[in-house]
């Protein structure tokens, strides 16, 4: 198939410009604002596109614009309000879009969803507040229509609607039970706000999956994490049946969807030491089909046909992500294949289409680009770029995210990123552990933080160590109880790594974190005095005693039976393996950034690693913004926060100026 469009191509890596070699450096702002266009949609019919836009002065709201597909002009403009966000929206009609907002609370900077969910016509007009505890009240600055209050979170079920004007949705209750409540299925009335019942789920805290008749006939929960119990009914009507439960059948796996015919569920399966795979569960026999496992990786999601009926492709994670088609002969897969070739080093897929299949917007993303969308005509093959998600960004100036794989020392096989400066190597380096951290994994994508960071010449490593999603159950499982042992040997293992390879200077390296990720960073200092010559933790855990306590995690019985299995119970353990208890053998300079109000690493973990420093006469920095959460949100405070990282960085393993040289290597590997 000839080219389809022209596309914005990325040069050759060791081609790659240099912002800091031919001028000022790209601002922080540009990599930590948010997107200028996100959630980018077309309306059934095509009409209409729609995105999510940041409002202008106003950091707390956000846009829902709404522009004719044709012209380009804008048919309206959905104001979120003065203290709450756009989170999340969709198409319920050709004319109507059902939305669901987040809201500033109390001293809290960043939004909470609330549940609530609300619906206006395209042009606007019938806007009517459809679900929630603040339902038929002043919402948004508009007079609203009253409909019934609910003291509940409700929840889209699926991205289309089930007839007309009528869309699914998962109701929670709320409630100060630790155990959660029941998940009511009901279907709802996009102009009415009323709701007829589908039924509750077999247990609480359960999602639900339907079939494309509307009925809701999938549902599955772990509360317990020892894996997820699925539950199956042939209508809405019909009982319960447990369609697997892993601690009889020896079988873990997750439901994905329906295919065409309601006659089988794609369902990722877990396979142990090898990757999850996909595969198709026919429900008469409870036959499986596998159609995608990855080489090292889990498989990333599935992108729907153009109908909406069944899946065409599988984006893929090993290393760069690419996609796997699962019917290489549809015509989604066709003209899939033909945008691979315009857009090289990038993935290019279809993030939505018309009902008729006609047209769609095209996503193209990579490790250097944030991401462009285009309008694409499947019939006459015509397209047009409508939008970029970061203006401020320009592909060509960003550096490439290799993937790697080393071995550790008890000869377990690691993967992971490592993004290069411009220059000569060896560099300064930032080791930066991921977040979660169990089932959380870092993925070739635009990173902002590791763009920013080579943007001023260091060398940035990312490494999935155990625990770590996406290479299978047992990767996972091997984290548990493994926080400052061998989940911290992985990441030393890996640093050294950097420098036996060249590409780190050994005595310019600093390991930076957030949430568990700063954990990593204190725990990696205390550990490892030799190696690091700073550590910056942001909003990190430094007291697991403390995490296990009073964490909002701890709130629910399902939580705390992740922590208790994440960490342990054993106080003595606990502290043992928490930085506050080995501040005495910090040699590297810190710096502390933490969230007064942050629920998910209590700022007592903050406290109380500031009392051992200076208890131990230890060189620390610190800011605090007393009105952040777990991560900053306010536009003002990340800023600061970045610039003083940049700051200390410099200060204590120095910016280079190395930029001028060579080009460092294309492409890195090794054991």
């Amino acid at each position: 198939m000839s080219s389809l469009l022209t596309a914005r191509t990325l040069p050759a890596a060791d081609m790659a410009l240099d912002t800091v070699a031919h001028g000022s450096p790209i601002p922080i702002a540009s990599f930590i604002r948010e997107p200028d266009f996100s959630k980018v949609t077309l309306s059934p019919d095509g009409r209409y596109l729609a995105a999510v836009v940041p409002q202008p002065d106003n950091p707390y709201g956000s846009l829902l614009c709404i522009i004719d597909a044709q012209t380009g002009k804008i048919a309206h403009v959905l104001r979120s309000g003065r203290d709450a966000m756009i989170a999340d929206y969709l198409w319920a009609s050709d004319q109507r879009i059902v939305v669901s907002i987040a809201i500033q609370q109390g001293g809290l900077d960043t939004p909470m969803p609330t549940g609530e969910l609300f619906a206006v016509n395209a042009d606007g007009s019938n806007q009517v507040d459809l679900f929630g505890y603040r339902a038929g009240g002043l919402q948004t600055g508009t007079l609203i229509p009253a409909v019934q209050r609910r003291e509940a979170f409700a929840q889209p079920i699926g991205n289309y609607p089930v007839g007309i004007d009528r869309i699914l949705i998962a109701v929670n209750d709320f409630t100060r039970s630790r155990q959660g409540s029941f998940t009511s299925a009901e279907v709802l009335d996009v102009r009415s706000g009323r709701t007829v019942s589908q039924g509750d789920s077999p247990v609480p805290n359960a999602s639900m999956l339907a079939d494309h008749s509307g009925q809701v006939r999938v549902a599955y929960a772990d509360n317990n994490y020892a894996g997820d119990i699925v539950w199956l009914r042939a209508t809405a009507g019909d009982a319960w049946a447990v369609l697997n439960d892993p601690a009889k059948s020896g079988m873990d796996f997750v439901p994905i969807g329906f295919n065409r015919d309601n006659s089988k569920l794609y369902v990722r399966v877990a396979h142990g030491d090898r990757p999850d795979a996909i595969e198709l569960l026919d429900l008469a026999s409870h036959n499986l089909t596998r159609l995608y496992q990855g080489q090292f990786a889990n498989p990333g999601p599935l992108l729907p046909t153009a109908d909406g009926l069944d899946y065409y492709a599988v984006i893929t994670q090993d290393g760069v992500q690419k996609l796997f088609y699962l019917d290489a002969n549809s015509q989604e897969a066709q003209l899939s294949r033909a945008l691979a070739a315009d857009f090289p080093g990038q993935l290019a897929y279809f993030a939505s289409f018309t009902r008729d299949g006609k047209r769609g917007v095209v996503r193209v993303v990579s490790d250097r680009n944030p991401g462009d969308y285009y309008l694409f005509d499947l019939v006459t093959h015509q397209a047009r770029h409508v939008f970029s998600a970061l203006s401020g960004i320009d592909p060509q100036q960003m550096r490439p995210m290799q993937p790697i794989e080393l071995t550790t020392r008890d000869r377990l096989l690691l993967h992971g990123f490592l993004t290069l400066p411009a220059g000569q190597a060896p560099f300064p380096l930032i080791v930066l552990p991921h977040g979660g951290p169990h089932g959380i994994a870092d993925q070739w994508t635009f990173n902002p933080e590791a763009q920013l960071f080579a943007s001023r010449g260091y060398a940035v490593l990312q490494i999935n160590y155990r625990g770590s999603g996406g290479y299978g159950s047992n990767f996972i499982s091997r984290g548990f109880r493994q926080w400052g042992l061998s989940m911290q040997d992985d990441l030393t293992d890996a640093t050294r790594w950097a420098i036996q390879q060249g590409y780190a200077d050994a005595a310019h390296i600093c390991i930076y974190g957030a949430s568990y990720g700063g954990y990593a960073a204190l725990e990696g200092a205390v550990r490892e005095p030799d190696l690091y010559k700073c550590a910056i933790g942001y909003d990190g855990v430094y007291d697991l005693r403390v995490q296990l306590a009073r964490s909002d995690t701890e709130l629910t019985d399902r939580g705390d039976a992740y922590l208790k299995l994440a960490l342990g119970t054993d106080p003595d353990d606990l502290l043992r393996r928490s930085p506050v208890s080995g501040a005495a053998r910090i040699k590297a300079d810190i710096l502390l950034i933490h969230g007064g109000q942050d629920p998910r690493a209590p700022f007592k973990h903050f406290q109380e690693l500031v009392k051992a420093l200076q208890d131990n006469g230890k060189h620390y920095e610190t800011l605090v913004e007393p009105d952040e959460g777990h991560g900053f949100f306010l536009p003002q405070h990340k800023q600061a926060a970045y610039a003083r990282m940049l700051d200390f960085l410099d200060r204590h393993i120095g910016s280079p100026g190395n930029a001028s040289g060579p080009a460092a290597p294309a492409s890195v590997s090794g054991h």
